[in-house]
């Protein structure tokens, strides 16, 4: 059965305005009505007024004789009400509703779960130590100082391996790797030194490290000496292994105090990272609130939907019960006035001025 839906969506996308109206329908129940009235009406008219006496009496205040017609459009009222339930079920009206009503329930019992985690985790966030975000963002600018010198050595230790023979690619590597280990080791002092249970022992780490630190200095120095001592400066007395391990050791000195001074300790970055934990775990409930609130609004406008198509086909009912009233009205009239036509005594009997009866309602029979 064909169904026609004439939308008018407006701009602001806040409802939909249709008529609904299904063709065939309408035009099975004329051609219905058109039977009924040719076969039935009009037949049954003309053989009560050609009989003898005629009938209906006309004293006769009640109707006995068009049983027929009513009784015929009556089937005709089923036949539409079977007609609507089957378009109310292709539409699915029941079945989403059941089921968008499930769904809201789950997703509305979910989002107060899900606000109720928001509200601890936030006030847990609050809680939370952020002050150390400034010292951190400080740190990571204060590592570029750190990156140009190691770069510095990376170029002393590329020019120094190349002079003794590498290529430029092996020395910039080992240089590289010289660098990177500066830096590493560096980073790594404060906490290895926090390591120590009392002020001695962690001057006996300190101490151990440097000293460490300059005995590698100091072999890479005797290197880089090396790599100068057939050149014009080979009799200099800047060329010398000691010198090197220094300027080595004060990198490597400058660059444990930066980081003892403005990195984060372990304690600190435990409070941060903790900080940052239950922050982007707000955060991820935060974007899930949003997602179920998304969800919610989705289906009940879905919802709204549905129920405008659910009253447009509940008026379309009505419209199609008045309109079975009134051609059932058409027969019942055509039946009076043949009846009136083929009476031999010239009377009218007198519940024909009576009003035609109402046939029964099928609207709230509909399972919507």
């Amino acid at each position: 059965m064909k169904a026609q839906e004439n939308r008018t969506v407006r701009t602001n996308n806040t409802f939909t305005i249709f008529r609904y109206k299904i063709e065939d329908l309408e035009e099975q129940l004329h051609k219905q009505h058109e039977v009924i009235k040719n076969e039935v009406a009009i037949p049954l008219g003309k053989d009560l007024g050609t009989m003898q006496p005629n009938k209906p009496e006309p004293n006769c205040e009640k109707d006995v004789y068009s049983g027929v017609i009513s009784g015929a459009y009556s089937k005709m009222m089923m036949y539409a009400r079977q007609e609507l339930q089957s378009e109310i079920e292709t539409h699915h009206i029941i079945s989403d509703k059941l089921e968008a009503d499930q769904k809201l329930g789950e997703l509305s019992t979910e989002l107060e779960k899900t606000l109720t985690e928001a509200r601890l985790k936030k006030r847990e966030l609050d809680q939370c130590d952020n002050s150390l975000l400034k010292k951190e963002k400080r740190y990571k600018k204060i590592r570029w100082f750190l990156l140009f010198i190691i770069l510095v050595d990376l170029f002393l230790s590329s020019a120094a391996l190349m002079a003794m023979g590498y290529n430029a690619i092996t020395s910039y590597i080992v240089g590289i790797a010289i660098g990177g280990s500066i830096f590493f080791a560096s980073e790594q002092v404060p906490n290895m030194v926090s390591k120590g249970r009392n002020l001695w022992e962690r001057r006996g780490i300190l101490f151990s490290l440097f000293t460490i630190a300059f005995g590698i200095f100091y072999v890479l120095g005797i290197f880089r000496a090396t790599s100068f001592n057939e050149g014009v400066l080979s009799q200099t007395q800047g060329i010398n292994p000691f010198y090197f391990a220094c300027l080595n050791l004060f990198f490597f000195a400058v660059s444990v105090i930066t980081v003892y001074q403005h990195r984060l300790t372990s304690a600190e970055r435990k409070v941060l990272d903790k900080w940052k934990l239950t922050k982007e775990e707000l955060d991820a409930l935060s974007q899930k609130v949003a997602s179920l609130k998304l969800e919610i609004l989705t289906i009940r406008k879905e919802q709204a939907e549905t129920e405008l198509a659910r009253k447009q086909i509940l008026i379309y009912s009505n419209n199609i019960q008045e309109l079975v009233q009134r051609l059932f009205e058409d027969s019942q009239k055509t039946f009076y006035s043949t009846n009136c036509i083929y009476r031999s005594d010239g009377k009218t009997p007198k519940f024909f001025e009576h009003d035609i009866p109402q046939l029964p309602s099928f609207t709230n029979t509909l399972k919507f």
